[in-house]
């Protein structure tokens, strides 16, 4: 089958931004207090990136609709468990050299059972069940009679799981808000809330003038900007958005979704390339926790001065740790060697 380009140029985005989002992580950008204009700009670009996760798990829900409670589909979990141990591994022994860790055989083994030694791979222990759960969600998806059904299914999801985190974080700042906080019980299930988001939107091919999503996400990021600089001025930054449960973070995914799943790149080159990281994305992920600690240990050793400073070389740091985790991502690839990529059943496994 044809692969959507535009898909493809989702996923290249979301890892992209998930490398991106990690940028503040590795820097002193959570001790840095918000003022002028340069820290401004790295809070707008903190909230842009941090629809990465949302991005992937409504790719999910787009392409996973079809999927049955079979026994061919629950063994594709295995060589997403296999990419896991790989990485799991390869940090483990990036901690022990380069990191100077010392720990028992035993406790690293516990580590990789618990999804902590690749530091990166709380997404594999959120997407396994996930993937455990997704030919039962598409008995829901099948069983919603038409669109309005579904989109009052939808509401009710966003209602349990995007608003409260956004409003009680509001709430924690401000006591003005308390009357507006909302339980909190249901907002772990929002990666079920993207799948079915995803799931609409491949159902009814949802189509949205893209000049307009475009305006309406910069206006989204603007707002979520201005209300984190209000709350944080002289301050730490502080999420007063909430974090990818929110329901501005779901809005912008949503609208960024919208403005590139349906575009076709014509050009073979640009649509390899894109294909070609897009089903490397996981090993990417996974990969970019070691690319980080190596690119920020010679960065904030050697070239950082200033949170204010280092932003100007953001875009060649946050490159650099793309580039090598692509690097080795392709060459774990090759050294499988199952078949080219475009055809791999391996890769299409972990990549849709």
């Amino acid at each position: 089958m044809k692969r959507k380009t535009g898909l493809d140029l989702i996923r290249t985005f979301a890892i992209f931004f998930v490398v991106g989002v990690h940028f503040f992580f590795h820097t002193n950008f959570y001790k840095v207090p918000v003022a002028g204009k340069n820290m401004m700009a790295q809070v707008a670009l903190r909230w842009f990136f941090t629809m990465c996760v949302p991005l992937f798990i409504m790719l999910t829900g787009y392409l996973q609709t079809e999927k049955k409670p079979e026994k061919k589909y629950f063994k594709k979990i295995i060589p997403i468990l296999g990419v896991y141990l790989f990485y799991s591994v390869l940090s483990i022994f990036m901690r022990i050299m380069f990191l100077n860790e010392n720990k028992s055989i035993l406790k690293w083994i516990a580590e990789i059972l618990v999804f902590s030694a690749d530091k990166y791979s709380w997404y594999i222990n959120m997407y396994i069940g996930l993937f455990l759960l997704t030919p039962f969600l598409n008995l829901i998806h099948k069983n919603l009679k038409d669109a309005k059904e579904y989109k009052i299914f939808l509401v009710i999801l966003i209602f349990l799981t995007g608003l409260p985190s956004f409003f009680n974080s509001l709430a924690t700042q401000n006591e003005i808000f308390n009357a507006l906080s909302f339980s909190d019980w249901w907002t772990r299930i929002y990666p079920i809330t993207y799948y079915f988001i995803g799931a609409y939107i491949k159902e009814y091919q949802v189509k949205l003038n893209k000049k307009l999503a475009m305006i309406s996400l910069a206006l989204i990021v603007l707002f979520e900007t201005a209300l984190t600089v209000f709350y944080s001025w002289n301050k730490a930054f502080v999420a007063v958005i909430g974090d990818y449960d929110s329901i501005f973070i779901m809005a912008g995914a949503v609208l960024f979704f919208l403005m590139f799943y349906d575009i076709k790149i014509e050009n073979r080159h640009l649509s390899g390339l894109l294909g070609t990281i897009s089903v490397l994305s996981l090993d990417i992920y996974l990969c970019s926790y070691i690319s980080d600690k190596l690119v920020y240990r010679f960065v904030m050793k050697y070239i950082f001065k200033s949170q204010q400073q280092i932003m100007f070389y953001s875009l060649f740091v946050v490159m650099a740790s793309f580039t090598l985790a692509f690097i080795v991502a392709y060459l774990r690839y090759k050294a499988v060697r199952i078949r080219p990529i475009q055809n791999s059943k391996f890769m299409k496994s972990i990549s849709q």
